[in-house]
């Protein structure tokens, strides 16, 4: 039985998007028949359980959990608790103090943004120290390790398993690109010691999508694959589906300052509401993350706010309730020159709940990938920016199309494409790393 270590800041049980792909993997790695081993870093006082991987748990045959010293708690702490955004549930209904305020709020955190990074790269380098002790000691007796990077403790770590043991076969996994990793802190030269020295020891590069893997590719060549996140049917069945009694249209995740931009959502509401019809009675639209006010803002801009709410940060259980009960997914992206071929995980999670989705991509580049991954799971349809004058009639008739049919009590209009959909089911997307190992191991 061959034995398997994942080094990852993010493991369950924290309730994080970067926790999931990684428990994912181990859970089926296991259940494949592997040895799984975990080095993680320990859950903050601050943060809250995920109580879908809880259960995943079970599946680990070794999980060490490193501690920050107690100094980086308390500065992560005391940090998060004056985090205003994280309030929740937020009603809008009498909306007019909340849009007052909305402005101070957002200069206010932009004002501690630099602070915050400037702690997390702190929090990640204290990890990083105290995990590479039991890395030297636990890369002796594994025959492979895969790191999930970001933050750099991942690639840090597996760098100093490969040093300490050549015969260990190093998977170097990628949630975002290299180069937008806030952990640089703007140094160039500690982004080229990563690219050029450290990750070049990694035997195999995996990454969530072509703008992951793209900077490496000259160097790895064949030992380079794209392997997208998945998704995991376990998380929803024991969640029970609710009958709505509004129109609901949900987003779940961040909004990256307004770089994901709900507008045009709005628009077409706002406007089928004043041309009568859409009954604003009948129509919610929720929000689910840290950017409340960001989401706040962007549909005040086309007076709609009395329709929408905004539940914070709630763990994922509740979050996948919310998706779960809702009529229409809202998802966002962006595809311009130069930052291309993003694929959110949040579309992988949606071809989960089995929803149809309405997408939107800022941008000055059509045809994005997202699109086009949409198109082939044919389970909703595309706003792109760059394609304006096409897309918004489009997505304006579909929220009024599928409106009509909930006033009259029908299904929502969905025939997505099973076939498509099932290839990112987290068993099968593990298949894929087993195949790299496997044929490693077989030569």
């Amino acid at each position: 039985m061959k034995k398997i270590l994942i080094v990852a800041e993010y493991f369950a049980p924290i309730n994080a998007i970067p926790s999931i792909r990684v428990t994912k993997l181990a859970k089926y790695l296991k259940l494949h028949g592997y040895f799984v081993g975990v080095v993680s870093r320990k859950q903050r006082v601050n943060e809250i359980s995920d109580p879908t991987l809880l259960d995943d748990l079970k599946y680990v045959d070794e999980h060490i959990s490193v501690s920050e010293s107690v100094f980086a708690n308390s500065i992560s702490y005391s940090y998060k608790s004056k985090n205003k955004s994280n309030i929740k549930p937020t009603s809008v209904n009498k909306i007019s103090l909340l849009t007052k305020i909305i402005n101070k709020i957002n200069s206010t955190i932009m004002h501690t943004f630099k602070i915050y990074y400037k702690t997390l790269y702190y929090l990640t380098k204290s990890y990083s120290k105290r995990a590479e002790i039991f890395i030297k000691e636990l890369c002796m007796h594994y025959d492979v390790i895969i790191s999930s990077y970001g933050p750099f403790s991942a690639i840090h770590l597996g760098y100093v398993a490969k040093c300490n043991n050549s015969e260990i076969f190093w998977i170097a996994d990628f949630r975002d690109p290299l180069i937008i990793d806030w952990s640089f802190q703007g140094n160039q030269s500690h982004y080229n010691l990563l690219k050029n020295k450290i990750i070049k020891k990694a035997d195999f590069i995996t990454g969530v999508s072509d703008a992951c893997v793209e900077e490496f590719k000259s160097t790895f060549k064949d030992n380079i694959k794209v392997i997208y996140n998945g998704y995991d049917r376990d998380d929803i069945k024991d969640i029970e589906i609710k009958h709505n009694n509004k129109y609901s249209l949900s987003y779940a995740g961040g909004l990256y300052n307004g770089k994901r931009d709900l507008s045009i959502i709005f628009k077409a509401i706002s406007e089928l509401i004043k041309e009568e019809k859409i009954d604003k009675d009948y129509i919610e639209v929720n929000y689910l993350g840290n950017d409340g006010f960001i989401f706040l803002q962007q549909a005040d801009n086309y007076h709609i706010l009395d329709i929408c709410k905004s539940f914070g940060k709630v763990n994922r259980k509740e979050s996948l309730q919310i998706q779960l009960n809702s009529h229409i997914l809202l998802l966002a992206s962006w595809n311009s020159s130069g930052d291309t071929g993003v694929i959110t995980g949040k579309f992988i999670e949606y071809m989960m709940i089995n929803k149809p989705i309405i997408c939107t991509i800022t941008g000055n580049l059509p045809n994005s990938k997202l699109k086009e991954m949409i198109g082939a799971a044919n389970n909703g349809v595309v706003w792109e920016q760059a394609n304006n004058e096409l897309d918004y009639p489009i997505v304006k008739k579909y929220i009024h199309e599928q409106y009509k049919r909930f006033i009259n009590g029908l299904s929502m209009e969905f025939n997505p494409n099973i076939s498509y959909i099932e290839q990112y089911d987290y068993s099968n997307i593990t298949s894929m790393f087993i195949k790299i190992i496997e044929k490693k191991y077989n030569r």
